[in-house]
């Protein structure tokens, strides 16, 4: 290998930084969407979580606070297996809560999963989205208990186009399905 070669342990440690960027972005956005819809977010924590409503402000507060928590953890290299790990704890419990609902019949329950402002219906793409962060939680607590690289500044805004298209794809699934015929 010459001097300007980068090893693949490299560049893959690399991309797990810039993945762990992505997912604290991820969280932390969850967390102030969470704080702007304080209303909506105690109603699907009482609706969809099954929380008492007198109960169900400071289970959101605690959901809310976990998910910055784990976004700063993530953020520094010496504490990222805690946040991956913190992070798959998270959405893994959102994760059986959808199949919970799911296995008794409630897709019409509104998980509170998107940015936007319509409700969502439970499906095949809340839960393949779900099960594919905490895949990546664990892919880089697993990878951080090995050593972790800081962040650069070009993962920032790699992590925030990502984030971006992760939005766009959201908005996508919301769209009603289209039908023969129908024009575009």
């Amino acid at each position: 290998m010459g001097g300007g070669d980068i090893a693949i342990p490299g560049v893959i440690r690399l991309l797990v930084a810039q993945l762990a960027v992505f997912l604290a972005l991820l969280l932390a956005l969850s967390a102030v969407h969470k704080a702007l819809r304080w209303s909506h977010t105690r109603a699907v924590v009482h609706e969809f979580g099954g929380v008492p409503r007198a109960a169900a402000g400071a289970a959101a507060a605690g959901a809310l606070l976990a998910e910055m928590l784990a976004a700063a953890l993530l953020l520094v290299p010496a504490w990222r297996a805690s946040g991956a790990l913190l992070a798959a704890l998270l959405w893994g419990a959102y994760l059986a809560l959808m199949l919970h609902r799911l296995r008794k019949g409630r897709r019409d329950v509104d998980c509170g999963c998107s940015f936007g402002t319509a409700r969502h219906a439970l499906g095949a793409f809340a839960v393949v989205r779900n099960a594919v962060l905490v895949a990546c939680a664990v892919l880089v607590g697993v990878s951080a208990a090995g050593g972790a690289e800081p962040v650069a500044a070009s993962q920032v805004l790699a992590a925030a186009a990502f984030l971006a298209l992760y939005a766009a794809l959201d908005q996508l699934q919301s769209l009603p399905p289209l039908r023969r015929g129908a024009a575009l």
